[in-house]
C-alpha cells in the first residue's frame, strides 16, 4: 500500500456528482486534485474546499487536453495520475436512435478518455509510476444493454481501451483501473429523473470514491484492474 499524501491527480468532470464523491475521498486521503470542467467556475468551490486547483478544458478537443496536462504540471508541481469521469448516458432502442446519438455517446465517453490518457501518459511514463482510472458501466461488464445499445457500446469501448492500455504499460508501475457501477448511482440527476424509485437500492457514490482510493494506493504486486461496484441486494 502506498500513500496518496501530496500526490496530484487530474479529476475530469470535476463538477459532477460522482466526481464530487471521488474528490472528497481522495482529498481525505491527502491527495491534491486538479478539478477539470468545461464550464468556468464550475469546480472553483470544490477546489477551494479540498485544497486543489480548478481548470477549464473542453476535453473533446485534443489541444485542450494537452494544455491541461501542461498547466497542471506547471501550477501544481507534479502529476501522479488521471481519474476520468467525463461521460454521457442516453437510453434509446436502436431503431429509434438518431445517428447523432452515436457521435454524442462515443465523443463523451470514449473520445475524451482517449484524449486525456494520450496527453497524460508521457508524463507518467517519464516517472514510470502513476494511476489511471475510468468509468465504464454494468452493461459493459455484462456485454449487453437492451434499450441503451449505443451507451453500452461506448462504455464497452472504454473498458476494452483501458484494459488494452494496462497491457501496454507492462514493465512500469503505472496502474490502471476500470470501474463498473453495476446499477444506478445515487446522484441528484438520477433522483430527479426517477422520482418514484427508492435511492436506498442504488449505489452510494461515496463507495465509488473509497474504492478508487483503495485501487490507487495498491502496489504493483496487488493492483486492481477491474472494479465492479454493486448496489444492495
Amino acid at each position: 500500500m502506498s500513500s496518496l499524501q501530496e500526490k496530484v491527480y487530474i479529476l475530469t468532470g470535476g463538477a459532477g456528482a460522482i466526481a464530487g464523491a471521488i474528490g472528497k475521498s481522495f482529498a481525505k486521503a491527502g491527495a491534491r486534485l486538479a478539478l477539470v470542467d468545461a464550464h468556468p467556475g464550475a469546480t472553483s468551490e470544490r477546489a477551494r474546499e479540498w485544497g486543489g486547483m480548478s481548470f477549464v478544458a473542453n476535453l473533446t478537443h485534443y489541444p485542450d487536453a494537452e494544455a491541461l496536462v501542461r498547466q497542471v504540471r506547471e501550477r501544481m508541481g507534479r502529476l501522479d495520475g488521471l481519474i476520468h469521469t467525463v461521460g454521457g448516458f442516453a437510453a434509446a432502442p436502436i431503431q429509434n436512435s438518431d445517428p447523432t446519438l452515436y457521435d454524442q455517446m462515443f465523443d463523451l465517453n470514449m473520445r475524451t478518455l482517449f484524449y486525456m490518457t494520450r496527453a497524460v501518459i508521457p508524463e507518467l511514463l517519464s516517472q514510470k509510476d502513476g494511476f489511471i482510472a475510468g468509468i465504464a458501466a454494468g452493461a459493459a461488464w455484462k456485454g449487453a444493454g437492451a434499450g441503451m445499445a449505443l451507451y453500452a457500446a461506448a462504455k464497452a469501448a472504454v473498458a476494452t481501451y483501458l484494459r488494452s492500455l494496462d497491457a501496454e504499460l507492462g514493465g512500469t508501475e503505472i496502474r490502471v483501473t476500470v470501474v463498473y457501477p453495476m446499477g444506478t448511482v445515487d446522484t441528484p440527476a438520477n433522483r430527479k429523473s426517477m422520482p418514484e424509485a427508492d435511492p436506498m437500492s442504488w449505489i452510494n457514490p461515496d463507495e465509488i470514491g473509497e474504492a478508487l482510493v483503495y485501487a490507487a494506493s495498491r502496489s504493483p504486486q496487488g493492483r486492481v484492474l477491474e472494479l465492479p461496484i454493486f448496489p444492495p441486494r
